[in-house]
């Protein structure tokens, strides 16, 4: 490879393909870390208060991709919610984007005027595949809103995102045993998208950012094959051990939160937070499950969720010196991303909405991680020289198309090979 970044891994005399993983005098024996980690990847970046891309935002809830692509130096046009409750805490903390707010079915690229966008995320509805839901998949209606991401894609035309990137629960990848994910694989791909196995990765906001909470989620990117000759997306690698900060720091243990924070001494799961916080670590989080507590002993908070109760099930609870309560909405948010020099609260929306909406949430900074890295690609894509490996291995396992091939003339992409999808390191 060559310093402005080819690396063509052809035998210029007899156009035979030089790479087999073995011997290749262009790049060592390895397609693939040129066109990943290669010359290409090291030229400068542009600024990201320049950058000029573009993006929509589908199940925009109150706005957790919004905020991470901007922090990105995006623009984000418009986003879409149909619950009215998100609508306020969106409408406060983003003014002057374009709020849709109406069932995603009842969306219409034309008759909306929805402006072509370079990236299109959607954290389409998690119940259908949630261990914690029915899991009935595509056979839940709320499943099939999976294909009005399709439908709006297609209607752009010619002009359809140049990226995809999608957001959905762990279980995702493995539900139905793996028939949800090849299913969602064949639609992405016949819309005109580079989208295998790889493109999908779980990661762990505790794992990929220094916030303290499990939470786990599959991440999906697929790029354009009208817009990008090879599946070049790669997701990042975990944070070194310790970087995670503590979760006290996401805490407000210097002051006295509202007293409905509080279990009273005689309440019905007072007694159960208080043996298990004489029999464990006072500074650790809890949780109450059904008919037991159970203590973090990872030094991380539980994974924030839509169905946090108001009797205190599935949320986190702590002790401070004034007794055991549940952690506050502001204290939620802190450990999503949301941070308080910006993000505001509604006053006109219940308490138990705004847990919801920040349990639905995705966690911004680690979602700023993926925005940065899908305009790398965009920025990449502008370069006058595209890196083109013309590896007939690579083509097959759909990292990259020939020029001239049947799949570059219909832009479809090759059958990809299956795989199991892991966890990223945690």
């Amino acid at each position: 490879g060559e310093a402005e970044g080819v690396c063509e891994c052809v035998d210029e005399e007899t156009g035979d393909d030089l790479c087999d993983f073995a011997e290749c005098p262009a790049c060592g024996g390895n397609g693939f870390s040129h066109r990943i980690e290669g010359p290409q990847r090291m030229g400068s970046k542009a600024p990201e208060s320049t950058r000029a891309y573009t993006v929509g935002c589908l199940f925009a809830a109150i706005g957790g991709f919004c905020r991470a692509f901007q922090n990105a130096g995006a623009t984000v046009l418009w986003a879409n919610e149909k619950d009215r409750f998100a609508k306020e805490t969106f409408e406060l903390n983003f003014p002057d984007v374009r709020y849709l707010s109406k069932p995603v079915e009842k969306l219409s690229v034309g008759s909306d005027r929805l402006e072509p966008v370079d990236v299109l995320t959607a954290g389409f509805p998690c119940q259908p595949f949630s261990i914690a839901g029915k899991k009935l998949g595509f056979k839940d209606v709320r499943g099939e809103l999976f294909l009005e991401i399709i439908r709006i894609i297609r209607e752009f035309g010619s002009k359809k995102p140049k990226i995809l990137l999608l957001e959905n629960v762990k279980n995702f990848s493995s539900h139905d045993n793996g028939r949800t994910f090849k299913r969602v694989q064949t639609e992405i791909q016949k819309a005109g998208y580079w989208f295998g196995e790889r493109n999908a990765r779980i990661l762990n906001t505790a794992t990929y950012t220094p916030i303290p909470q499990n939470r786990e989620r599959i991440f999906m990117v697929a790029l354009s094959c009208e817009h990008f000759n090879c599946n070049t997306f790669k997701f990042p690698d975990p944070l070194p051990p310790g970087s995670m900060k503590k979760v006290k720091e996401f805490l407000d243990l210097k002051k006295k939160a509202s007293p409905e924070f509080y279990f009273a001494p005689g309440s019905q799961y007072y007694p159960f937070f208080k043996k298990a916080i004489e029999i464990g670590d006072p500074d650790s989080v809890y949780q109450l499950r059904r008919s037991y507590v159970r203590e973090n002993k990872t030094g991380m908070c539980f994974t924030l969720m839509a169905n946090m109760g108001e009797g205190g099930h599935n949320q986190p609870v702590i002790k401070d010196k004034w007794g055991v309560r549940k952690i506050t909405p502001r204290e939620c948010a802190r450990l999503q991303g949301y941070e308080d020099s910006w993000f505001k609260i509604p006053e006109n929306v219940s308490r138990t909405q705004i847990s919801k909406q920040l349990g639905n949430s995705v966690t911004i900074p680690l979602v700023t991680i993926l925005a940065k890295r899908c305009l790398d690609e965009l920025e990449i894509s502008k370069a006058p020289k595209r890196l083109d490996v013309t590896h007939k291995k690579l083509s097959a396992a759909g990292w990259c198309r020939r020029a001239g091939s049947d799949q570059s003339r219909t832009g479809k992409n090759q059958e990809v090979p299956r795989q199991r999808i892991t966890p990223g390191p945690s």
